[in-house]
């Protein structure tokens, strides 16, 4: 079986379509995204039909909540404003199905986070505002009852292939945004220091597990420019150098 993993496209429409042109030739028996997929100054309905378009299994992420939550409500932020006003009833039912986690074939168990927060990084450890591992034993703490060998998890945006003594864990990077920055749970950076669309490639062959972690160039300055003109100037910083 060949599984191909996305996450955190984060409305680039422009990241999706070179990924899914990619994909294609990979020619993969499932499409996964794990999350975070609409929200930005961006594309974020033009990235929902395209989604549509792949028959992709999709995870909800936090952002997505978010936007589900905020439905009803006149948001101060801007750009979740601008992501409600641009989504059709369509995108927002979408939204609404999407499960927090989920296994699939058996031998994959995907969510966005942790099994248990959209919010917290499996992988990742902050400390004064930089990314260490989590020790092996904080991760199991998280897997708790899931007895899968094979987990995939987003919201870092950064790509990670961790193996400990009971699984391989994967984090294929993002799609669509190569760097922010953020104050929960303490302020921290996440910097690829690159404007490639990543995702990753799962070839399982019998007891062989085959893992490709890959960067694909698209045309980031459209990104940059809708970034701009809906006033995200740091959107734009991050999608042009990966940088804060």
């Amino acid at each position: 079986m060949k599984i191909a993993i996305v996450s955190d496209i984060h409305g680039n429409y422009w990241a999706l379509s070179m990924v899914l042109k990619d994909i294609e030739k990979q020619k993969p028996d499932l499409i996964i995204n794990l999350g975070d997929s609409l929200y930005g100054p961006l594309k974020p309905d033009d990235t929902f039909k395209l989604i549509q378009l792949y028959n992709i299994i999709s995870i909800s992420g936090n952002q997505d909540r978010v936007i589900i939550e905020n439905l009803s409500n006149d948001s101060n932020n801007k750009t979740l404003q601008y992501v409600i006003n641009d989504l059709d009833d369509n995108a927002i039912n979408w939204l609404k199905t999407l499960p927090n986690a989920q296994l699939i074939e058996k031998i994959i168990y995907a969510f966005h986070g942790t099994p248990d927060s959209d919010t917290t990084y499996l992988l990742e450890d902050l400390h004064n505002g930089y990314r260490l591992v989590n020790d092996e034993s904080k991760i199991e703490e998280y897997l708790k009852g899931i007895d899968t060998k094979i987990i995939v998890c987003g919201h870092s945006h950064t790509n990670r292939l961790i193996q400990t003594a009971n699984r391989l864990i994967i984090n294929p990077g993002s799609v669509g945004l190569q760097a922010y920055d953020d104050d929960l749970p303490i302020y921290h950076k996440i910097e690829s220091y690159n404007n490639l669309a990543q995702y990753c490639l799962i070839d399982i062959v019998g007891i062989d597990i085959n893992v490709k972690q890959i960067s694909i160039e698209y045309d980031y300055k459209k990104a940059v420019n809708c970034a701009i003109e809906n006033n995200r100037l740091d959107w734009a910083k991050w999608l042009k150098y990966g940088k804060v």
